[in-house]
């Protein structure tokens, strides 16, 4: 009971520090008041160090199973296992909010170390809006979800974890993906903070370019653990349904993929200064927008909470946040300034320009998507679109953009013309057509496969084109990495999307599924694959009973099963059983079995699935190994290359 008093009032201090620093950090902005601002931005950093004291009190009290406290009993038990146990700080409502706004505190207080270079009031009204969204977090934990109520009777045992997330991807998918949700407002305070102090320049991107890097690459690796989480654990043998909350962790993906290419533009030629600041408040909209919808529950999804209290501060919070970022934009807009003159189409710039539009097309989709259950439900009948709707909508809009991958990094500054810049599409060129023609021989019907597998495989031969201009050059190859590391950082990143399309391409085509009711002995023949129904028995785990099946094929012996946890109320979970090799997967779901010893299955042959992890981690890594150690560059340097176009 103790761990609630402590965590409850560590809670109330950080409030009470954040709404300090909120109004403190404007205030001093306002009055350019640099001892005032130091002040406000230590305030912050105290109520970052009390949502940790908070957190630190909620996972003693999960470890040492205090079910004196609501959480602990609503979401543990004493036989689920340690790591599961530590893992419940974010499997369930309450706990996500305080860890989400633990690391907004935490990566918050870092970009505001370094802040004071930035100018007085930029910084400030930078450390102002942080903790003002710190505090609204804090606001919901304190009077709306806490994870520290108390029960007025303490149970001898929890209601223990959901069975969905009895799985080793609790450990590594929800912090991730929540991690990345709350970067993002690190890219939004910095950008409404230079548009507040009429600093449009580029001094703002290049500060929190590697917290944008964080925020994308966070969700990067959210995405495809949550594809791997799904494609593994929920048993219907694909790793993205176009689910609400799938959608909701895409946007904000979008929209900060176009700002990291149009930022380049920014920092290099001076344009799209505007574009830059809508993108980074967009998804961070998009964010708020996805935690209204994973919290309040108003769409139906399986990854969704139940209907709470919680959804209507969302979605004040939400209305606030548009009212207060687009008006802002409106009305520093006239005064962004940059160059006037219209990027030239067949130009790198072009291609990011387009490659933009293209982004922001496809979030627009999969809003429409996502939103039209509750629109059409708040008009009398509700309307679901499935799997096809995205496909169709933004399926032609992706095959543009993997070949502005492949065509657009070959292309110059400013313009292309003349015969140089066709001799570069040559080899990405050449690649696609033979992999077109290969597929075709093959028998390839498909027109998606013919258009997108060729394009990916362009997009591989620009990447190792370009490496190949770089090793020529063997003699300078040090200096050539360290002036252009983002480069070649990047053609990697590249290179890993081209693999992870390859992965889902093939996996998609000709994905191969049969369902099949066998007696032990009996086989079944899948995708050239044959196995063996062996047989099935009952085990009696220490939180539950497995029905485990065994099938045989090539040496490999696979063990679907079903999982009944009786503590849960008799609920049930699949176990899929998975063989993988670099060019398939053979995937096997037990159904359930019968007295007579049969069982039924569901057995699937994907293709190439392995590529498309192989292809998460190679993007990781070209973005880890492009931006670590970079030296941000001189604020100085950049107010000379790009000028501030207004003063205030």
């Amino acid at each position: 009971m103790i761990l609630g008093y402590l965590g409850a009032g560590a809670l109330l201090a950080a409030l009470v520090l954040g709404g300090f620093s909120a109004v403190l950090s404007f205030w001093a902005g306002y009055q350019e008041n640099a001892v005032m601002v130091q002040v406000g931005r230590r305030a912050f950093y105290a109520a970052a160090a009390m949502i940790v004291a908070a957190g630190a009190v909620l996972e003693w009290a999960l470890l040492s199973h205090d079910f004196s406290l609501a959480y602990v009993t609503e979401h543990t038990d004493l036989s689920t296992p340690t790591a599961l146990v530590a893992a419940g700080f974010y499997g369930g409502q309450e706990g996500s909010l305080l860890y989400w706004a633990l690391v907004l505190g935490l990566l918050g207080s870092v970009s505001l170390v370094a802040s004071a270079s930035l100018g007085v009031r930029l910084a400030a009204y930078a450390a102002g809006l942080m903790a003002a969204i710190l505090s609204f977090f804090l606001v919901v934990l304190v009077m709306v979800a806490s994870p520290f109520d108390l029960l007025s009777l303490t149970p001898p045992d929890g209601l223990g974890l959901n069975p969905v997330l009895r799985d080793g991807g609790m450990l590594i998918h929800p912090p991730v993906v929540l991690a990345g949700f709350a970067s993002f407002a690190i890219p939004f305070c910095f950008a409404s903070a230079a548009l507040l102090a009429g600093r449009p320049d580029s001094a703002w991107i290049a500060h929190t370019r590697r917290f944008a890097l964080i925020a994308w690459s966070l969700q990067t690796t959210g995405l495809v653990l949550g594809m791997w989480w799904a494609y593994h654990v929920l048993g219907w043998g694909g790793y993205w349904g176009w689910d609400p909350v799938e959608n909701v962790a895409l946007m904000p993906w979008l929209a900060t993929t176009a700002y990291l290419h149009s930022s380049q533009v920014q920092e290099t030629r001076g344009r799209l200064r505007t574009w830059n600041f809508a993108l980074v408040i967009v998804a961070f909209l998009l964010v708020v927008f996805g935690t209204f919808i994973v919290r309040s529950g108003v769409v139906p999804s399986v990854h969704t909470f139940a209907i709470s209290a919680i959804g209507p501060w969302f979605l004040g919070f939400l209305f606030i946040c548009i009212v207060f970022s687009t008006g802002l934009l409106a009305v520093r807009s006239s005064g962004l300034g940059g160059q006037a003159a219209p990027v030239t189409p067949v130009s790198r710039e072009g291609a990011f320009v387009l490659q933009n539009l293209l982004l922001i097309g496809v979030v627009v989709v999969v809003l429409w998507g996502t939103m039209l259950p509750l629109v059409s439900g708040m008009l009398g009948q509700q309307r679901v679109v499935g799997a096809s709707y995205y496909e169709r909508a933004a399926g032609p809009l992706f095959v543009v953009m993997l070949a502005l991958m492949a065509a657009g990094p070959l292309l110059p500054w400013r313009r292309a013309a003349g015969l140089p810049s066709m001799r570069a599409l040559l080899w990405p060129g050449a690649t696609a057509l033979i992999v077109l023609v290969s597929l075709v021989v093959a028998g390839v019907a498909s027109i998606p496969a013919l258009i997108a597998l060729p394009l990916a495989a362009a997009i591989a031969a620009t990447c190792f084109t370009q490496y190949a201009r770089l090793l020529r050059g063997w003699s300078r190859l040090p200096s050539v990495l360290a002036r252009r590391r983002r480069r070649y950082g990047a053609y990697l990143a590249h290179l890993g999307l081209a693999v992870l399309v390859l992965g889902i391409g093939a996996s998609h085509f000709w994905q191969q599924e049969k369902d099949v009711t066998l007696a032990a002995g009996q086989q079944v023949t899948v995708g050239g694959y044959t196995l063996t129904y062996v047989g099935s028995q009952e085990r009696q785990l220490a939180d539950h009973t497995e029905l485990v099946a065994a099938m045989r094929f090539g040496g490999v012996t696979l063990e679907p099963a079903r999982a009944t946890y009786a503590g849960l109320g008799g609920q049930s979970l699949t176990h899929v059983a998975i063989s993988t090799t670099p060019l398939a997967d053979v995937y096997v779901v037990l159904a359930g079995a019968n007295s007579d010893g049969s069982a039924a299955f569901r057995v699937f042959v994907n293709p190439l699935v392995s590529w498309i992890w192989a292809g998460g981690a190679i993007i990781i890594v070209g973005v880890l190994l492009g931006n670590i150690g970079e030296r941000a560059p001189a604020l100085a340097a950049v107010r000379r290359r790009v000028p501030a176009a207004v003063s205030t």
